[in-house]
């Protein structure tokens, strides 16, 4: 059985991505597929996971994947210590992230980047896809390709079948890269053993060095606050911002007071500031409270608030 598990945060698609992935390892008919999620908290931002499970037979255990073939992170900063207690031996984690991280299991991949390019939005989730029709033997392109069209909008087809091959060439541009490197690594007199590098890959080698740009990189340490705001179910043990990886951004000057953003956010997490800007209404934010769902920005038609990533607000 291969077993996919995927972190994630709600409205990033983590549970429509394990659907699509069993469905497209299902269709020809010799595979069966299960995929469910859980949730902690059922709201937008909450850390919740999903899974996938494919076998050659019907698969009848519906529990929690507790060790995967491949774990996935939506959002990188869910990523603490202890992951790799989820990984079995030869197993791959492949996290969304445009930093650098310091172990072989682990494949950087600037997945939000990616979507926002393709999608003009940053759900990652199709991202993923791509990554696995590459890495794993259970899917191809075709067959997640035939899955998005059948399991999504049509108005969604073509730009997330695009991601899905952007992702697959930028998989094949890295194993390449890794394969003369693990060549030159022998040639050297280093055994793949020696090199305690683990894969799951049936394909091609991998390697995750430096000098892969766009997906791949050599992986950072987990984000400051993962490990102490984001658990199993969505339990927190500081303020909801560890449910945030977006947070809203206030432009006084352009703010025009029409409060539509403290009518629309769904926390009351904007509220009327005492201090008022030149239009003589001024409103602030509560970061405690907000999850960075983006209504607000929506809400804004003067430009006046706008989504910046919560890694870029942790080292302002």
């Amino acid at each position: 059985m291969i077993e996919v598990l995927w972190h994630g945060r709600g409205g990033q698609g983590a549970f429509t991505a394990a659907r699509l992935l069993g469905a497209a390892a299902s269709l020809d008919g010799k595979r069966h597929a299960l995929a469910f999620p859980s949730f902690g908290p059922e709201r937008r931002g909450a850390p919740m996971r999903a899974f996938t499970k494919i076998d050659t037979v019907q698969v009848g255990d519906r529990s929690a994947v507790a060790k995967a073939d491949f774990v996935i992170y939506l959002d990188g900063t869910l990523l603490a210590p202890g992951w790799e207690r989820e990984l079995k031996p030869g197993g791959i984690c492949l996290v969304n992230t445009a930093d650098a991280l310091d172990d072989p299991r682990l494949l950087a991949i600037d997945a939000d980047g990616l979507a926002t390019e393709l999608l003009g939005r940053p759900i990652p989730n199709t991202v993923f896809l791509g990554a696995l029709a590459q890495l794993a033997d259970c899917v191809d392109r075709e067959s997640v390709e035939e899955a998005i069209r059948q399991y999504m909008p049509v108005k969604l087809h073509e730009a997330n079948i695009k991601v899905v091959e952007r992702a697959i060439a930028l998989v094949q541009q890295a194993e390449v890269v890794g394969y003369a490197e693990a060549t030159d690594g022998e040639s050297a007199g280093q055994t793949a053993d020696e090199s305690e590098t683990v894969t799951v890959l049936h394909r091609s080698a991998h390697s995750t060095a430096t000098h892969m740009p766009q997906l791949f990189a050599t992986v950072p340490k987990p984000s400051a606050y993962a490990d102490t705001t984001c658990y199993t179910a969505g339990y927190l043990t500081q303020v909801n911002a560890g449910w945030r990886n977006v947070r809203p951004v206030l432009d006084a000057d352009a703010c025009t007071g029409c409060l539509q953003c403290y009518l629309y956010c769904p926390d009351g997490a904007i509220f009327k500031a005492a201090s008022q800007n030149k239009a003589g209404v001024s409103v602030d934010i509560d970061l405690d409270f907000c999850k960075g769902c983006g209504v607000c920005a929506a809400a804004c038609k003067f430009d006046a608030l706008s989504m910046a990533p919560e890694a870029n607000a942790k080292e302002a």
